[in-house]
């Protein structure tokens, strides 16, 4: 190496620090315990279940009152003749 390169080596080791990356454990005192997240998903899909028949409940009683309404009509027309 030249007397250059070996100076820009020792500048960019002067520039970039090597530190270890302190990570927070997973779980332990601070974490959730594994089976509050089945708690959790329990109940998400409670939710998400509710709200959706919320909004579908309405769609499928309509569906339903026109095909009472299409029954009806058709238990009151006479039978044409072959």
């Amino acid at each position: 190496m030249t007397a250059w390169q070996i100076r820009r080596a020792m500048c960019h080791k002067r520039t970039v620090s090597v530190r270890p990356l302190v990570c927070r454990p997973l779980g332990g005192e601070a974490g959730l315990n594994a089976w509050w997240w089945v708690a959790i998903g329990l109940a998400a899909w409670f939710v998400v279940s509710l709200v959706v028949g919320l909004l579908l409940g309405p769609f499928f009683r309509h569906s339903s009152q026109a095909r009472e309404a299409l029954d009806a009509q058709a238990e009151h027309e006479p039978e044409e003749p072959q």
